[in-house]
Parts: C-alpha cells; structure tokens; sequence
C-alpha cells in the first residue's frame, strides 16, 4: 500500500509539474562562463570584483546536481560541514574550522536580504531550493556588515525575484527509492505574475517532498528481572524519512522609477524521525519506543524590502519577523528509554536601515542601523518512571535578546581604478536576560541579565592591475553575543567533577581574528578562472560545552587557531563546446591552542591541547564534470558528475568517536525536449557512503550516539517550463 501510494502522489505530481531544463549547451555551441552579480556587500557587484572569498552556487547548479535542501549544498562547499545533528532537517553548519558548539550560531542565514536568526539557535533554516536564483556563502568573519554569529561567514539563500515583464512557470516533479529501502517523492514549482507590467509582479514558489527512511530500531526497555537496558520487540524497518512543506511568495511593486517594495512571505513545515540514534552495532540503533521518537520543525518568515533610489545614495529599509517552533521527542538520549520532549517557540523581530553610496568619484561607503528583539521559551519534559518512583520532570527555560548595532564601511580608490582601501567598523550592543523553574528543585530559580558588546573592525586592500587580475589583503574581527547557564545546569553536575564548583552563570563573548591573502584571475582568454586564499584565524574564549553524561553546561574551552587555504578552479574549454569542469577545495588546521585550567583537568586526556576543533574536517574538496550538446533540432542532452570528500574528523568535544572520512558521488543525465519538456534520471551517493557524520560517545558520555548517511538513492524527474 505504501508503494502504492508513492506511485499515486508521483502520477499526481507529474500531471501539475512543470522544470526549467538547465544545463542546455549555447545555441552556438560555445562554453560560457558568465559573470556572476552578487550582493554580499550591501551592494550588486560581479563576484570577480569582490575581494573576499565567496562561493556562488546558481540556481541552475542545484537542479543539475539534484540538490534539493540547504543541508545537501553543504557536500559542494569545501570548507564547510555539517555538524551535530539528529536527524535530516537539524544541521548545524560551519565554515573555515569554527562551529558552532553552544550558543548562538557561528554562521549568519539569510533568506534573501532577511536574517533568520534567534537566540542560541542551533539548526540551520530548512529551505528547499524551488524557486532560489542563488546560494551565497562568504567565508571568513563578515561581522562589519551582518554583525552578531557571523564569526566564520555568511550563508545567503537569495530567491528569484518577480518577473515584471513576462509570465514565468517553471516546476518539476520526482520519485525516489533509497537501495533496500523506503521510496518517497517530491514535486516543486515556482510562478511569477506580471500584474501590472514594469510596475507589480507576483512570484509563488512551493515545494513538498516525502522522502523514504533507511534507519533499523531495535525497540529496548528495562528489564525489572535484570535491571537492564534490553531488546523487547521486533525492529522497526525503514525510520528516518522526512514530510517537507515548503512555500514562499514574494509581491515586488516599483510605483516609481526610484521606489521598490518587495515583500515575502515564507512557510516550512517537516516532520521527521530522528535518526541519531543509540549504537548497537554498525546497523541497528536502540530506542525505547520507536514510535514516539520524532523531531518537527516549523516557521513562518514575513519581510518587507523598502528600498528608495536617490541617486547618488540608495535608502533601503528590511522588516522582518519570525516565528519559529520546535517540538522534538526521543527516547533515545535517555538512560532507562524515558521519552524526553524538548518544545521551543521563538520569535524574532529585525530592521535594517541602512543607506548604500553610488558616487562617480573614488569614495564609496555603506552605513547603517540594525535592531532585533528576540525570545526563545523552551520547555523539556522527561516522562515519568514508576518502576522506580521518578515522577515527570518539567523544566522550562526563556531567553531573551534585544540587540543595537551601528556599521559603516567605506572605500576609496588610492590609484583610481587599480588599488583600493576598505575600512570598516560595528559597534554592537545586547541586552539579554535568562530564567528558568523546575518541577524537581525546592527552590525558585535564579534569573539572570547581563549586557554584552563588542567594537568589530574591518581592513580590506585590494589591487586590480588589469581586468583580469584580483589581488587582496583583508583582515576581519568577527563575534559572537554572551550566553547564560541556568541554575539547574550547573546543579546537575556530579558533585565530584571539577566543573560542579566552577560552573559559570554567564559565559561571555567569544571572538575571531581572521587574517587573509587572495587572488581572483580569469586566465586562458576568459576560459579559466581561478579563485584562491591562504588565511590565519584566532579565535579567543571559544563558547563550548562540556558534557559528563546527557549533561551540557556550557563554558569556555580556551583559544584555538589554525592557517587554511581555499581554492576554486573552473574551466569551459573552448576546444570542446558544452565542457565545463570544476575544482574546489579547502584545507584547515583548526586546533585548541590552549584549553580553560578548568576544562583541562575534567576532560583529560580525552581533551588537550593541540586537538582539532570539533566538527573540523582537515581537508575537503569538490570535483565536478558537466556536458550538454545538442542531440537533435529539438532536443539538448546533459550530463553532470560530482565527487565530494569530507576528511575524518573530531565530532564533539571530548569525544572518542570521530565523524568519519566520506565521500560522495552524485551524476545526473537529463534531455530537454523542446522548449518545454525535460527528463532526468539520476543517483545520489552511488559509493553507497554509510560513515558517521556525527557522533558522540566514550567515558564522558552515558551512550554513544551516531548519525549516518542516507545510503544509496536512484530518482526519476520529469519538468516542464512555460
């Protein structure tokens, strides 16, 4: 019946689907590489102009490597990885060896020109790519410009805007089966209205996918005769798949020449089965209950871009607000299998004025304001267990965010049109506070404020000796906001532990000092370019925890710091009309220079000096082929190859499980018939890669939790475009 099903949802998707076929060669035949426009610095420059290091990945380049959500794009992007998680949606992103361990995240998301942000958020945004022209991601501290957690970069997911001049209609829709496992589908589709033409357009976009499972529980409960943890049932087949609603509509009005409005709505739903799991052996995890082990996320997103052309400056005004909810249960994490649920609700509202310089001179600059008002209530409940008299356990925890922050950067030519200076500056300033009660402490719990601030400079030199040539220097600070333990974190503690007498209230700001030479060149008549950077980053009081048992107190580890090297290389050969080929790597050194006196005696020797940052890899690459030609008068075929490796590296701190080396080969061949029709058929993770992506486990910890791979995934797609 589930089979059945799966078919029923494709015929239906395929009857509504309609997706742009991409990757079809030039009409003459000839490879391009087109110019990419970027706005990561408040401003729409080429990518080859912008002396930072940033990875663009088009629209078109998701569908044609069957990248379908944000966690996937993470496999393309050397440098970067996905960290603790515990199941297909939860990901915690980072860049260049700075994760994010506690706290608030190391990496700024945006959706468009909207961050998506709350206090101690730990996950990425689950965005699926229908309807995106782009994903930017900016390595290395942008806190000048995007301020707070933008410590090791900025992702931002930018969406096509509203056509308004012509009707657009593009979607597709897909089947999948993972090998030996569960089948799912998924179907996308985006439409842009010319309401008013030149003045009002609308774009929808939407995206629903059912994707199948490959995780085997083994259900285990305590044994009263032996008071252990054992098997009580048969396994259950297939858990880990994930239900993923995604929609977004974005409204553009230009009433004048000067005045452009855009506003967004956006929704995501998913539901999903955790699949970090209890370890038994290399297949088969440990649960409880299986069936009340689920993790379901859900926000709502609104913005409003006001953006006012006065010629020499440009005004630009974001609103925005969101609603974010978790509500996660497992039985997993537990000792004895008592469900533990865990239930937030955050809401965040941002603004962002700022004004943007277009001068006809040498001098340039960008300023603004930017404000958040932010709180996350979280409530976590353990279930109660009679055997043993334990009574249900209710802890409730709110932490609140207002944040001011005041940036400015400005440039000016030395040598017009060849060497140029950037200074930057951001003066930032959060008022935060924290409660907490517990159904099991005698007490009324303490409640804490503290402000947090921080003064974060920018220097950038750039030289540009001809078109072709892109050399700079840049050195950044980025940071991250102060954090809180709740009394009852700390109470938790083994009284024998060093870390019960030292455990802080508040943790302070962390910070990184990053410091980078690179080059952009376009080489071989415009058929290669190559993007490269060597830098050095210190990063000072790194936020993190440390976890005796399912206990998480967060303090600071110490300092760390490391050299790295990025590298991109792509070339269209002239020679063979369709080709293109693409190089991109990233080697890090990221280590604990020092640790915290404190977190040294605890957590030795599991943890010392001279250990890699956890969720780290050393090395990364990506290797890519793609060739489109055309096979008839009406019909474009196109083929594309990646191969994606992750270095093994530390998972957690303290942990004696690392996250293993993994690589990845996806390929894809797709025809394009006519103006309006594609197919496609395609493999995801055809090594059939099954490591560990995360993990945490050994004396520090009550259980060894893993989460793996989703094994080997073939899929048929069918599109149209109108």
């Amino acid at each position: 019946m589930h089979y059945m099903n799966n078919v029923f949802r494709l015929i239906i998707a395929v009857a509504v689907a309609t997706v742009v076929p991409v990757g079809v060669a030039a009409e003459d035949g000839g490879s391009i590489i087109e110019e990419i426009v970027v706005s990561a610095q408040k401003r729409d420059e080429l990518l080859s102009d912008v002396p930072l290091s940033i990875q663009v990945t088009s629209g078109e380049f998701l569908d044609r490597n069957n990248v379908k959500n944000v966690r996937e794009f993470v496999n393309f992007v050397p440098g970067a990885a996905t960290g603790e998680s515990l199941s297909t949606d939860q990901t915690r992103i980072q860049l260049r060896g700075v994760p994010q361990i506690v706290g608030d995240p190391t990496i700024g998301y945006y959706i468009g020109d909207t961050p998506f942000y709350f206090p101690e958020m730990f996950w990425a945004p689950v965005v699926r790519t229908s309807g995106l022209d782009r994903i930017e991601v900016v390595k290395g501290p942008q806190s000048t410009l995007y301020g707070n957690g933008a410590m090791g970069g900025v992702m931002r997911v930018i969406p096509k805007q509203p056509d308004l001049q012509d009707f657009e209609l593009t979607a597709r829709g897909g089947y999948t089966t993972i090998e030996d496992h569960d089948d799912g589908y998924y179907v996308d589709a985006s439409l842009s209205v010319p309401v008013i033409r030149d003045q009002l357009a609308i774009r929808a976009s939407v995206g629903q996918e059912e994707s199948g499972g490959w995780i085997r529980f083994q259900p285990h409960a305590l044994n009263p005769a032996t008071f252990a943890f054992e098997p009580s049932g048969p396994p259950l087949e297939d858990s880990g798949g994930t239900d993923v609603l995604d929609w977004r509509v974005q409204v553009l009005w230009t009433p004048t020449d000067r005045l452009s409005m855009e506003f967004m709505a956006s929704h995501n739903k998913s539901e999903t089965t955790t699949t970090g799991f209890l370890l038994l052996d290399q297949d088969i995890s440990a649960d409880a209950d299986p069936e009340l082990s689920f993790d379901n996320t859900e926000y709502d997103l609104f913005s409003a871009n006001l953006t006012y052309d006065l010629a020499s400056i440009t005004l630009t005004s974001v609103f925005s607000w969101l609603e974010f909810e978790e509500d996660y249960q497992g039985s997993l994490i537990a000792r004895f299998g008592l469900p533990t649920r865990v239930f937030y609700d955050a809401e965040t509202f941002t603004n962002e004025t700022r004004i943007v310089s277009n001068f006809d001179g040498r001098f340039q600059f960008v300023a603004g304001v930017f404000y958040v008002d932010s709180e996350r209530p979280q409530l976590v409940e353990v279930a109660e267990f009679p055997l043993l008299g334990v009574p249900r356990i209710e802890t409730t925890f709110e932490a609140d965010s207002e944040q001011i922050s005041v940036f400015g950067e400005a440039t000016y030519e030395l040598i017009e049109g060849k060497l140029k200076a950037l200074v930057g500056l951001r003066w930032f300033e959060d008022e935060r506070s924290f409660a907490e009660t517990s159904s099991i402490l005698p007490i009324e719990l303490p409640s804490y404020e503290d402000t947090f601030d921080s003064v974060n400079p920018r220097f950038n030199l750039s030289y540009t000796p001809d078109d072709n040539r892109l050399y700079y220097v840049n050195v950044a600070k980025g940071f991250r906001s102060g954090i809180f333990n709740g009394l009852s974190f700390c109470l938790s503690i083994p009284p024998a532990s060093p870390l019960a007498a030292a455990c802080p209230e508040a943790i302070d700001s962390d910070e990184l000092w990053s410091y980078e030479i690179g080059t952009k060149q376009t080489l071989l008549g415009g058929e290669l370019l190559l993007d490269a950077s060597v830098y050095y980053q210190d990063w000072k009081d790194v936020q993190g925890a440390a976890r005796l048992g399912s206990i998480q107190t967060s303090f600071h580890i110490g300092d760390a710091d490391g050299w790295g090297i990025d590298l991109g290389v792509t070339w269209a050969p002239e020679a063979v009309p369709g080709l293109s080929l693409m190089l991109t790597m990233n080697w890090n050194d990221m280590e604990f220079s020092s640790l915290d006196p404190i977190i040294e005696g605890a957590m030795a020797p599991f943890l010392e000096a001279g250990d890699g940052v956890p969720g780290t890899p050393p090395f990364s690459s990506s290797v890519g082929v793609a060739y489109s030609r055309q096979l008839s008068s009406n019909m474009y075929g196109d083929f594309t190859l990646t191969w994606n490796h992750k270095d093994s590296h530390v998972a957690s701190v303290g942990s004696t499980v690392n996250a293993e080396k993994r690589d990845y080969v996806n390929a894809r061949f797709s025809l394009a018939i006519g103006d309006h029709i594609g197919i496609a058929v395609f493999g995801d993770n055809l090594t059939n890669e099954d490591a560990i992506l995360f993990a945490q486990g050994g004396p520090l910890y009550s259980a060894e939790l893993r989460t793996i791979e989703r094994p080997r995934t073939y899929g048929i797609e069918l599109s149209y475009q109108l």
